[in-house]
């Protein structure tokens, strides 16, 4: 199988790149990213990979088949200030849509916090309709594809050559049945970790959450991972009867990355709980989605 070309933008630290990359239909020719650290981790799993580091001026000469970006959420998180997608930093969704444009790939997947919803998911399919694009989008949540995190993000998916009429790209008529939502409140009441596995075995664990307040709530899932939690107590672990905070590497693995994904880079203990991104487990799903969806255009 011919594998789909990537541009990877405001890459983080590479896990659109490495979900999609998961599904053997997807390979990573291209990022862009500006922060320096996140530049030493992609060039540590991505060494022969070019990494562009302003999304305004990136000039790659090749054949592009999706472009793929979680673009900056601070304008638009419930945790900003709000300014919404014409804010300084998630107002750079029009470098987003100007790139789409420019190289014309067959897909581009936009990823971004649930808030988009109400604060300019309108103008982002307004834009793709405008240079040619057909798209459809959905919520998905972390909790669902396997790690113990709730972690809800929009994933849009705009298609060059339009969406046939009877086309499910994201399944929604398989996620909508009865089975399906019984199988969903199983997962929700069955959460047990153990990071020295991964995931699945059932020993005592649990993150105990604060939110606002020297309270403290015991739940088998954590809270949403943000890049504030280095100086925070948000995710706690009980462990041998006593608590301790989610360490950086224990992070990685509720994104779905290997635990020592940034480990030998000198990076601060500030930089590596930058992990605020998607999750990969869940781009992997959507990398699926869009290979089977491809396959069924080309057959």
């Amino acid at each position: 199988m011919t594998k789909l070309k990537l541009l990877d933008l405001f890459s983080g630290i590479g896990g659109f790149s490495l979900g999609l990359e998961r599904t053997g239909g997807f390979e990573t020719v291209a990022f862009c990213e500006i922060e320096v650290f996140c530049q030493k981790v992609l060039k540590k799993h991505w060494p022969d990979v070019p990494i562009y580091e302003d999304v305004r001026t990136i000039d790659y000469d090749e054949t592009i088949d999706v472009i793929c970006g979680g673009f900056p959420c601070q304008d638009i998180s419930i945790a900003g200030k709000g300014a919404g997608i014409k804010g300084e930093k998630s107002g750079l969704w029009k470098e987003f849509k100007r790139n789409i444009s420019k190289y014309q790939p067959k897909y581009a997947i936009i990823e971004n916090v649930s808030a988009l919803c109400g604060r300019g998911l309108e103008v982002v399919l307004q834009d793709i309709a405008e240079i040619g694009y057909d798209a459809t989008w959905t919520m998905l949540d972390t909790k669902y594809s396997g790690k113990p995190q709730r972690r809800r993000r929009v994933y849009i998916l705009a298609v060059r050559d339009g969406v046939p009429i009877n086309a499910d790209i994201f399944r929604f008529a398989e996620r909508s049945t009865n089975k399906h939502k019984q199988e969903m409140a199983t997962i929700e009441k069955s959460f047990a970790w153990d990071f020295t596995q991964g995931a699945g075995k059932r020993k005592p664990f649990a993150f105990f959450t604060r939110q606002r307040s020297d309270q403290f709530a015991c739940t088998g899932l954590s809270s949403t991972l943000a890049k504030r939690d280095y100086k925070s107590y948000t995710d706690l672990v009980v462990e041998g009867g006593y608590i301790r905070r989610v360490t950086p590497q224990e992070r990685m693995s509720l994104q779905g990355f290997p635990s020592d994904w940034m480990e030998d880079l000198g990076l601060t203990n500030q930089q590596q709980f930058t992990c605020n991104g998607m999750s990969t487990t869940v781009v992997e799903n959507v990398g699926e989605m869009i290979t089977e969806f491809d396959r069924t255009c080309n057959a």
